[in-house]
């Protein structure tokens, strides 16, 4: 007997091995596979600790995967499956032999060592299918964690086996394994790991050219930022070079050349031209999906969300866009701009409206403009005119250049870092790519989704827009600006002065790009299984409706309807007294005196839109106020907003939208912003805040002792009939089954109601408690709001109709119903300084500084009653607290400089400014004052630059006078351009 061992251990190592010699064999085959897999894995093992501790060459880098990483990653998987097959074939094999003689410590082993190569093959099959991304990491640490436990788990189930490892053969095994390893992992170094920029910012680096502004010729802007004036100035934004491809636009490609045709459609991965080109004459649009094709293996979610979206059909796929670039197109009035950048390009034969609709083309129409398919005459039926932005278009931008929006970014026209990229869809190749894909996604995110996207400043660079002379041959005008209403606003956290403050702060994706329920299995859904939603919900239900589509429709007028708006019938005023005869808070029901006139008062409050109501192209937008009074049989007595027979809204209605002029004095009413010279009128909702309608009536005697019912309405139609009209009259092949223009559906998004009793002549209405006033709670009704809310908003809307003596009055009794906040108190305070009232102003902010010692919110309104005091030194300490709660609040910035410029502190007050300009470079009030401050420094050349800045972006006051004929022969629109605006309700006798 051996020592140290009992006579049972001799006898069992004394026993022939159970494997065959064929099976013996195949076990060193496995082996020998299995030694390249931990050798392969080692590899993989130390790139990924390179790439933790950033260890140049080896770290991958942000975009970059080496050609042998990717070989060893394939490797990885293909031998992996190729030992698990030859490993089933020896289980199975030996199993049989061994069962006759099982020992507990060997079975144990050996039956753990299977499940866990089960999990390792199982948790790898995985992540082939679902891809190796943040959500799934568990099982990357399923997968590498088992695989070391398996190897323990063979190593324990020899060691209790009869045959057992020499010593040799281990350190050979360990030997040969490290040094595939290394050796790989020395090559993947020399291969240069490291390679790719780092993601971009948000906003690309200033040049360095001068300004390029001057008199006589137009100049040679430069593009991107300049500086300002002098060194260290703010940046002035330049217009685009006229030497560019894109010019007017200011959209470029990092390589500086034309994208290649299919780049950002995806080639070879959609619908073929023949099939685009059937739908397009059969429906007016292409239905199939463009630009997704290769995205949607992995992306189904986002795909099918993106197809229905408003991005999607974005270009000559959308028949209102068509009808109004087609007429920019055919225009061939030119300026010295166009005329420099056709000669500069060698293109004198295009049209000036060829070239101009560049400007439109960056963010509505990408796949034609950056393969230069913009200059030509456009193929409705091509792939590129029916693409819309595609998913590339948005997601290789490098960088935006500048917060001026217009399309200001850049294109990185990318090639993809993995291997058999460009192998045909369905082929063995691809597939073989699809599989590197899934087990190192990061470069692709880390190239298709930059940290930037998720910014406000990203979504910008379209959503924010500006005229200027190579476009309207006038001057620098403000076109439609989501970005600046949400940035200074208290959505954003951005504006002290807002009248409620959210929360929290809330940008374009919480609400535009929610999270949704990825239920096709999106590869990017997060642990909880959601994705950020592709829709990009918002306010066009003229689209989904005229292509048929009744699912997002649907989604699109529930997501304008939950939460956006709220409409309070307020109260009533009889004749114009301030106090006497006044109901307010009204109820569900409430007293209304016949035979004298009375005005009703209607509240409309944003909740929850964070820019202005309504947003984007509100030249063609319609929203508008329904108010109809009716007995108790339904017959309609009076009424305002209603939709006349031949579709048009009321003229006298109240509209919330802008109604602008041409030179002429002609209503731009045809999307036709190149032609804009004046603006009627802006009657807005911004955000947190709220707008009043008046209307007027007088009830009839004969309806004492009935009731009447008046119902006021929010409505909103995506386009109102006028440009609906002329969409279909010029671009009928985008209506195909549409003889006539469509209907365009009207969606009611909030709605209040109250019942009158009509009481006798000289009877007093009764004032409804409004502590007590009834309410649904549903959200968007008056009766779910606080008593001194509803007065909050009343009040915030007199004041911002001038009506300062009524809105003191209101906010006094916000304090009363709400002594423990201090809204009221700092709404009064704001009213009395409007009115001139100072001391009314500090006893008011006293009370408030009581209830809340160092508000920042309470502090911009002391800035503003010390500044009006010319206490210059208290007023830019109170701005200074403002900032320090609010850094990004470019009112308090502007409002600092200019209390330090009046109070001779000339160099901090050009720093305030500069704070501004960095904001928003478009500023034309700090530009204004920066000039002073300039000029009382002495630096004449700065100032004289400085003053060009503010002369750019200065309105035009002249240009009103061309509203003047417009609002003599249109009553509705004259009536909309006042301050206060009251509407006549003429109620019928029955």
């Amino acid at each position: 007997m051996t020592p140290g061992r009992t006579a049972e251990e001799d006898r069992e190592r004394s026993r022939p091995s159970l494997l065959s010699g064929w099976l013996r064999i195949w076990l060193a085959v496995v082996l020998g596979v299995t030694a390249f897999m931990v050798a392969n894995s080692l590899y993989l093992t130390l790139v990924r600790i390179a790439d933790w501790a950033d260890l140049a060459p080896f770290a991958l880098g942000e975009e970059h995967l080496p050609t042998i990483y990717q070989v060893m990653l394939l490797g990885h998987t293909g031998v992996g499956f190729a030992l698990a097959a030859l490993t089933l074939v020896f289980v199975v094999a030996h199993l049989p032999r061994v069962w006759r003689r099982l020992r507990r410590n060997v079975a144990l082993s050996g039956a753990l060592a299977v499940t866990l190569a089960v999990l390792v093959v199982a948790s790898g099959l995985f992540i082939l299918t679902e891809a190796a991304s943040r959500a799934n990491a568990w099982a990357w640490w399923v997968h590498v964690l088992g695989a070391g436990a398996l190897i323990a788990a063979y190593l324990m189930h020899r060691a209790a086996g009869t045959v057992k490892f020499s010593g040799s053969f281990a350190v050979r095994f360990a030997a040969s394994s490290a040094g595939i390893a290394l050796v790989g992992f020395l090559v993947h170094g020399l291969s240069g790991g490291t390679n790719a920029s780092p993601a971009s910012s948000v906003l690309a680096e200033p040049a360095t050219e001068p300004n390029p502004r001057s008199g006589g010729s137009p100049p040679e802007p430069a593009r991107g930022v300049q500086p300002g004036p002098g060194t260290g100035g703010p940046p002035i934004p330049a217009l685009p070079s006229v030497d560019s491809d894109f010019f007017p636009s200011p959209a470029s490609v990092a390589s500086g050349s034309l994208l290649a045709r299919g780049f950002l459609t995806a080639s070879g991965w959609g619908p073929d031209v023949e099939t685009v080109r059937r739908e397009v004459e059969e429906q007016g649009f292409a239905r199939s999906i463009i630009g997704a094709g290769a995205c949607v293996t992995c992306h189904p979610d986002v795909s099918a969300q993106w197809a229905a979206s408003a991005h999607r059909f974005s270009s000559f796929n959308n028949p209102f866009y068509v009808a109004s670039i087609d007429e920019l197109r055919s225009s061939e009035r030119t300026n010295p701009w166009i005329a420099r950048h056709l000669e500069v390009a060698g293109k004198e034969e295009l049209k000036a409206g060829v070239v101009k609709s560049r400007w439109c083309a960056s963010c509505h129409d990408p796949a034609l403009l950056f393969t230069g398919m913009m200059d030509a005459e456009i193929d409705r039926g091509s792939v590129e005119a029916q693409a819309g932005l595609t998913c590339l278009a948005c997601h290789t931008v490098h960088s935006v250049k500048d917060l001026t929006g217009n399309g200001n970014y850049q294109l990185a026209e990318m090639e993809s870092p993995y291997l058999f990229s460009k192998s045909p869809p369905g082929s063995a190749l691809r597939q073989l790519h699809d599989w590197t894909l899934k087990a190192r996604p990061a470069p692709h995110r880390r190239a298709l989704l930059k940290p930037f996207f998720r910014e406000a400043e990203f979504c910008a660079s379209c959503h924010k827009v500006s005229l200027d002379e190579p476009v309207n041959e006038y001057r620098w005008l403000r076109g439609q600006n989501e970005f600046d209403a949400w940035h200074d606003s208290g959505v954003a956290g951005n504006a002290a002065r807002t009248f409620y403050l959210p929360g929290s702060v809330r940008g374009c994706r919480d609400c535009h790009m929610p999270p949704e329920p990825a239920s096709l299995g999106d590869r990017a859904a997060d642990r909880d299984g959601m994705v950020r939603s592709h829709r990009f919900l918002a306010a066009n239900t003229a689209l989904p409706f005229v292509r048929g589509d009744t699912a997002m429709l649907r989604l699109t007028e529930k997501y304008l309807r939950t939460g956006k708006m709220r409409v309070d019938l307020f109260g009533v005023r009889r004749g114009e007294e301030d106090a006497e005869g006044v109901s307010l808070g009204l109820g569900s029901s409430a007293e209304l005196p016949a035979g004298s006139t009375a005005t009703l008062e209607v509240v409309v409050r944003n909740l929850g839109v964070g820019h202005t109501f309504p947003g984007g192209t509100n030249d063609s937008n319609e929203a508008w106020l329904e108010v109809v009074v009716a007995d108790s049989t339904g017959t309609r007595l009076a009424e305002s907003g209603t939709i006349r027979g031949d579709g048009r809204v009321d003229s006298l209605a109240h509209f919330f939208r802008i109604v602008a002029v041409d030179s002429l004095g002609e209503r731009i009413s045809r999307r036709n912003p190149q032609d804009i010279r004046a603006v009627v009128y802006s009657n807005l909702v911004g955000p947190g805040s709220a707008r009043l309608a008046h209307y007027r009536l007088t009830v009839p005697e004969e309806l004492v002792g009935t009731d009447v019912l008046v119902t006021v309405r929010l409505l909103w139609r995506k386009f109102d009939r006028d440009f609906t009209e002329f969409a279909h009259a010029a671009n009928p092949s985008g209506f195909v089954d549409r003889p006539f223009p469509p209907e365009l559906p009207v969606t009611e998004i909030a709605a209040d109601t109250v019942r009158f009793a009509v009481t006798g002549e000289g009877a007093r209405a009764e004032t409804v408690d409004a502590r007590t006033t009834p309410g649904t709670g549903a959200v968007g009704l008056p009766g779910s709001a606080a008593p001194w809310e509803r007065f909050n908003d009343y009040g915030i809307a007199l004041l911002l109709e001038g009506d300062t003596r009524r809105a003191s009055t209101i906010f006094s009794e916000v304090e009363r119903l709400a002594p423990d906040r201090v809204d009221g108190a700092t709404n009064l305070a704001r009213s009395a300084l409007a009115a001139g009232e100072l001391e009314a102003a500090y006893d008011a902010l006293e009370r408030a500084e009581e209830l809340d010692p160092g508000n920042a919110r309470v502090a911009w309104v002391w800035g503003g009653a010390l500044q009006e005091d010319g206490e210059y030194v208290g007023a830019a300490a109170a701005y200074r607290r403002v900032i320090e709660d609010f850094p990004r609040d470019r009112a308090s910035w502007r409002e600092l400089g200019r209390s330090l410029y009046l109070g001779g502190e000339f160099e901090e007050a050009l720093e305030a400014f500069d704070e501004v300009l960095a904001i928003d470079p478009e500023d034309r009030v700090a530009h204004y004052h920066r000039m002073l401050s300039l000029r009382a420094l002495g630096r004449e050349a700065e100032a004289t630059l400085a003053q060009a800045a503010y002369e750019r972006y200065a309105i035009d006051e002249s240009a009103l006078e061309i509203t003047t004929a417009f609002r003599s022969r249109d009553r509705g629109s004259n009536n909309m351009a006042q301050a206060i605006r009251t509407h006549e309700l003429a109620v019928r006798r029955r």
